[in-house]
């Protein structure tokens, strides 16, 4: 198992289809790479087959909240 901290080299087709694994939906790539560049995300690889990814919000100071999708975009 590989983890890594402000993982800057996450592609956007790897977390979307992680992602559609969780929670199926029609999701936009570009807002997808949008959202993934303004959150620390923290990765899981088991070999080159991402397992886990936590997205964290942050001010970089004061804030940090983690992220939650509780519906897919239909």
């Amino acid at each position: 198992m590989e983890y890594r901290v402000d993982d800057q080299e996450l592609e956007t087709s790897v977390f979307l289809s992680f992602v559609n694994k969780i929670w199926p939906g029609n999701y936009d790539v570009d807002k997808t790479r949008a959202a993934l560049a303004k959150t620390l995300n923290i990765t899981a690889y088991d070999g080159q087959v991402l397992v886990g990814c936590l997205r964290i919000l942050t001010d970089g100071y004061y804030f940090g909240t983690i992220t939650e999708n509780d519906e897919a975009e239909k």
